[in-house]
């Protein structure tokens, strides 16, 4: 048997996927046991537990007994199922990332979820729970290192040391929490608690309750003035502080002990408290990278960087699970020193910013007069006052918005590498290595072709989390031509990695 052939890693699940085949179980009939205390109805929901509890450690033992994985010719293959069988093959090569998730009950017994990535965009192409700490490492070795001793055809690659980038404090990510902007998640908290208040308390306080803040509101309101004022001012500011106290928890329980280091070409972040997440990123990998500025941060001085992989697919809560993110808070002088770190060459000098067509000044300030005509013209039929016409005083204030925000839109463009920028209050630079371009489109809106301007939309092999498709608006039509050649000129002078 050729070394190319030759098997090179075997392994199996846990043997405590049985106890959390048993703990998923609980999971899913524990509402059944309430309502059994509550409605006495003992009999027949204790058949219906019964029998869910065990189809669950009876899918566990299956999955458990059937299941194993190898890394063979150059593949990470898997295979389960008895009466049926399934057989993945996954070529190393083509491995995005495996990202590994720890919840509490997994950290007390030191075991682990891991999760296997390709480019498919498909989501995990294999799901490997439960495994041991050490043997979820000892796979994720064996696949990283493999597959570049594919893609370089070189010898057996040393595992090198591995480097510590960056490790935020609690003070950071508090600091991250407070910058960022989670006003809406902490209203729909408070209206959870709500909501869990109007189910759980007796029918008769809920009417109290109802009526006492129905009247205190609606005496607020009436008596006008100062008191009124003092009263609004009160409850934006408890809002405020609220939605500050939520975005803060979150935060630090999020992105607990947060560390980035670097083992090879291999980037790997460890985070979370209640749930400890961990990931190998190839910097290879990396389609797009995003520098993210909000309003206050940027006003602080400091800058957030992400992430896209070729592949990457969103899920619905992947933003409470901080996917995208390769570190959540850094000075702003600090991030132009780590941007080599993450896409190699980037430290030549870059060609000045190109700015967009000022005719982007017109038309904006057209797009907002329009919307505020039509806001002005509704209030007008609904009052049936000329004062309804104030909408009209800020065109001049939304001329001034767009003129500021066309100063600081614009590309540049290296050897290597595109950068967009947009924004003013807050703002985005996206940073794009050309040899990772699958496809450019330029697009004109009919007002667009009234000014002769065009976008210019650069699509890569992963926009999941920076924000979709980087584009750059408002170009002259025959520069946006120009530079969708010369892109597709220089991406196709360098073979694609994805």
């Amino acid at each position: 048997m050729s070394p190319e052939s030759a098997t090179i890693f075997t392994g199996r699940l846990h043997p405590l996927t049985l106890v959390f085949g048993v703990w998923q179980g609980l999971r899913g009939i524990w509402p059944l046991l309430l309502l059994g205390v509550v409605g006495n109805r003992w009999w027949g929901i204790a058949i219906f537990a019964t029998l869910s509890l065990g189809g669950s450690v009876a899918f566990a033992a299956f999955r458990y007994f059937s299941f194993s994985y190898r890394i063979e010719n150059n593949e990470l293959i898997t295979k389960e199922g008895w009466l049926g069988r399934s057989e993945r093959h996954i070529p190393l090569a083509r491995v995005q990332e495996i990202r590994i998730e720890q919840h509490l009950l997994h950290r007390i017994f030191g075991v682990v979820d891991a999760q296997i990535e390709t480019a498919s965009g498909q989501g995990a192409e294999a799901k490997l729970s439960v495994l041991s700490r050490a043997e979820a490492e000892r796979l994720r070795q064996a696949v990283f290192n493999r597959g570049a001793q594919v893609e370089t055809t070189q010898a057996p690659i040393t595992q090198p040391e591995a480097v510590l980038v960056r490790r935020l404090t609690l003070g950071e990510l508090a600091l991250a929490g407070l910058t960022s902007n989670h006003l809406v998640s902490a209203l729909v908290i408070v209206g959870a608690i709500w909501q869990f208040a109007d189910n759980a308390l007796p029918q008769a306080l809920r009417v109290r309750l109802r009526t006492f803040t129905t009247q205190t509101l609606a005496g607020f309101v009436m008596h006008g003035g100062a008191f009124s004022l003092r009263f609004w001012t009160a409850i934006v500011i408890s809002v405020l502080l609220v939605s500050m106290l939520f975005s803060m928890v979150g935060s630090i329980v999020l992105f607990y002990d947060f560390t980035l280091t670097r083992q090879g070409d291999d980037l790997q972040r460890r985070y979370g408290l209640l749930t400890r997440r961990s990931s190998n990123l190839p910097r290879r990998r990396i389609q797009v990278l995003k520098i993210e500025e909000s309003f206050l941060r940027r006003w602080l001085g400091f800058a957030t960087i992400s992430a896209d992989v070729s592949g990457n697919q969103r899920e619905d809560n992947a933003d409470s699970k901080g996917r995208d993110v390769l570190i959540p808070l850094l000075r702003r002088n600090e991030y132009e020193k780590l941007l080599p770190l993450f896409l190699p060459d980037l430290a030549a000098p870059r060609t000045v910013w190109r700015p967009i067509s000022p005719r982007a000044i017109k038309r904006g300030t057209m797009k907002s007069a329009r919307l505020l005509v039509l806001l002005a013209a509704a209030w007008f039929f609904w009052q049936w006052n000329w004062l309804a016409a104030w909408p009209l005083l800020l065109i001049p204030v939304a001329y001034l918005f767009h003129r500021e925000s066309y100063r600081h839109l614009g590309y540049a463009m290296t050897q290597k590498y595109l950068f967009t920028r947009e924004g003013w209050l807050g703002r985005a630079t996206r940073i794009i290595p050309i040899s990772k371009i699958q496809g450019l489109e330029i697009t004109q809106t009919p007002f667009d072709q009234r000014l002769g301007l065009a976008g210019l939309n650069i699509d890569t092999a992963g926009q999941a989390f920076t924000g979709g498709v980087p584009r750059i608006k408002n170009l002259p039509l025959a520069e946006a031509e120009d530079l969708a050649r010369t892109l597709a000129h220089q991406a196709g002078l360098t073979p694609y990695r994805g």
